[in-house]
């Protein structure tokens, strides 16, 4: 995870329904793996305090992405 996430938009990339992604994300700022940032439609999670280093690491590793077109 690099940077930030909102409901909204792990809703619709994982598939779920609004419910579904609410209690994910209640749950896992309970965890403290994402912190909550802002109150209602501004609000966003961060990484928390227990979330994954290594996985950190690898988000905020730079790539070189290659033209799979490029002969």
């Amino acid at each position: 995870m690099a940077g930030r996430v909102r409901r909204l938009r792990y809703e619709h990339t994982e598939g779920l329904s609004l419910q579904q992604a609410q209690r994910d994300l209640r749950d896992l700022v309970t965890a403290e793996v994402l912190t909550s940032v802002g109150r209602t439609r501004a609000r966003y999670y961060t990484a928390g305090p227990r979330f994954p280093e290594d996985a950190l690491e690898i988000a905020r590793t730079p790539m070189t992405l290659v033209d799979p077109y490029a002969m």
